[in-house]
């Protein structure tokens, strides 16, 4: 008699083994499975049998083999434990040289805690450990109910009355008060209110790749030179400033961002790299929020002027 036993995401296949005494027991076995992902702006690939799982990130491929873990699914980078990926369901956390990297999600996957908010009536919806709350103007607050998945992407149902209905849409959507940016648009369903407004982590629509400006104040920017912006998910930003490397750390509120603690090493370079880097320096001293154009590139506000800024190719 034998048994055959992998763990692996996405799910696993329950087989029947049987053996020479006629007795048959239940065993599970791991199908190939692959998925797409998106660990905030960094979109990952992985193919996987069993205990052995490809990476594909970053136009690299890794190698990953899973490891005893207490819950979920962990692949750890054989030699390199400082590069892993451990799933939980559908979703995963990625860390690449010691760096995390934000919860990885397939699209349209709504990430706990999850909140989502509107105006005229004000409301505000919150996810978390699989409970919804809804919390409206004038209405009160309503119990907190337990939720499943609806039939349609992106959609969860309460399962209490009254019944609430969750319509999440990947699509940038703005406050219509602050003007704040957030990753998904949101409709809620609740007896005959149909509610309208932004859900999901800003952050998300900033971290998990490097952005490359390209335009300093409306002036442009000098040839060649190299001004990069990085927001971690830890709070930290890093880059180049023009000559020096700089880091410090953001904050994210309900109506802005902002960015303090900056420091720069001390290298010199000619004159123009170096005014070049002051201009910098100062947009992100006094940030005050930020945004995007209608073509994807993100627009950093700040007192001193708006630093523009794309994707790294």
């Amino acid at each position: 008699m034998y048994l055959i036993r992998t763990l692996a995401p996405p799910a696993i296949l329950t087989a029947l083994v049987g053996c020479n005494a006629g007795v048959v027991e239940q065993a599970d076995i791991q199908p190939a499975f692959n998925a797409e992902l998106h660990c905030g702006l960094l979109p990952i690939s992985v193919i996987g049998q069993g205990e052995q799982m490809q990476l594909q990130v970053k136009g690299e491929q890794i190698e990953l083999r899973q490891v005893i873990s207490a819950s979920g699914a962990h692949y750890v980078a054989p030699g390199e434990e400082e590069t892993s990926l451990w799933f939980k369901g559908e979703q995963a956390a990625l860390v690449l040289q010691g760096i995390e990297y934000p919860q990885c999600a397939p699209v349209g996957a709504i990430i706990e805690p999850f909140r989502a908010a509107g105006n005229e009536p004000f409301w505000v919806l919150t996810l978390e450990a699989g409970s919804m709350v809804l919390n409206r103007l004038h209405e009160g607050e309503l119990p907190a109910q337990p939720y499943t998945a609806g039939e349609q992407a992106g959609q969860v149902v309460s399962q209490s009355e009254p019944q609430i209905h969750l319509q999440v849409t990947d699509q940038l959507c703005r406050d219509d008060m602050s003007g704040m940016p957030f990753p998904k648009q949101v409709t809620v369903q609740v007896g005959d209110a149909e509610l309208q407004g932004c859900g999901g982590d800003s952050a998300r629509l900033l971290q998990g790749a490097e952005w490359v400006v390209e335009d300093i104040n409306a002036g442009g920017i000098i040839d060649r030179s190299w001004v990069t912006l990085n927001f971690w998910q830890d709070g930290r930003i890093t880059g180049s400033a023009s000559c020096n490397n700089l880091m410090g750390q953001y904050q994210l509120t309900g109506e802005g961002l902002g960015i303090s603690q900056v420091v720069t090493t001390r290298m010199v370079c000619p004159p123009s790299l170096m005014e070049q880097e002051q201009r910098v320096l100062k947009n992100l001293q006094t940030l005050q929020s930020f945004d995007f154009d209608s073509t994807g590139a993100l627009l950093l506000r700040a007192t001193e002027g708006t630093l523009k800024a794309r994707l790294e190719n």
